[in-house]
């Protein structure tokens, strides 16, 4: 029972790319609904894990390296598979997001020895738009070029948060829940 949070962090690897191939096919609804499985596989391990005592360190990597594929897919479906048309500053917001996200890992790995990435709550929440972006444009065929940017936006915000949290822990504490709270471990 205890692996059930790590199966549905690894199930969600081959949604992900499966949810690809789907968005080749031009059928909305199909891609809509396993992307709505893939996302609960997302929103399930985690509640689990914590409800549970499941957490493990193993899991808590494997949940993030799933979420990462999961919104590299997104991308190649957005940009690849549909061939949306967004404007040049959204594309330039994704690309800043996509290269505090890489730093943020670079900087874990050389300050904590170790591969991580940061649970806060503004991550969190941000990630909903997300999960909302990628059925909404496959949904609509659109660009949708000002929500795009408010998501992206709102994740560039979360994703300098967690740099600022890297900056301050000591420790690395993959739940360290905002700012202020690694500001408060280091008092």
């Amino acid at each position: 029972m205890k692996h059930i949070p790590n199966i549905l962090s690894f199930a969600r690897i081959p949604l992900s790319l499966f949810l690809i191939y789907l968005a080749t096919l031009n059928k909305p609804l199909l891609f809509v609904c396993i992307y709505a499985v893939t996302a609960l596989t997302d929103v399930l391990d985690g509640f689990l894990a914590r409800k549970f005592r499941w957490e493990s360190t193993f899991g808590s990597k494997l949940d993030g390296f799933a979420d990462m594929v999961l919104v590299l897919s997104m991308l190649v479906v957005m940009l690849l598979v549909l061939k949306l048309r967004f404007k040049p500053y959204v594309i330039i917001c994704v690309g800043t997001v996509i290269l505090i996200r890489v730093v943020n890992l670079l900087f874990t790995k050389i300050k904590f020895k170790q591969w991580g990435t940061i649970h806060s709550f503004l991550i969190r929440y941000t990630s909903v738009p997300i999960f909302l972006l990628a059925p909404a444009l496959v949904w609509t065929g659109s660009s949708l070029n000002v929500f795009a940017m408010i998501v992206f936006s709102a994740n560039l915000l979360s994703f300098v948060e967690e740099t600022l949290i890297l900056a301050l822990l000591e420790e690395y504490d993959m739940n360290t829940k905002s700012v202020w709270h690694a500001w408060k471990q280091n008092l």
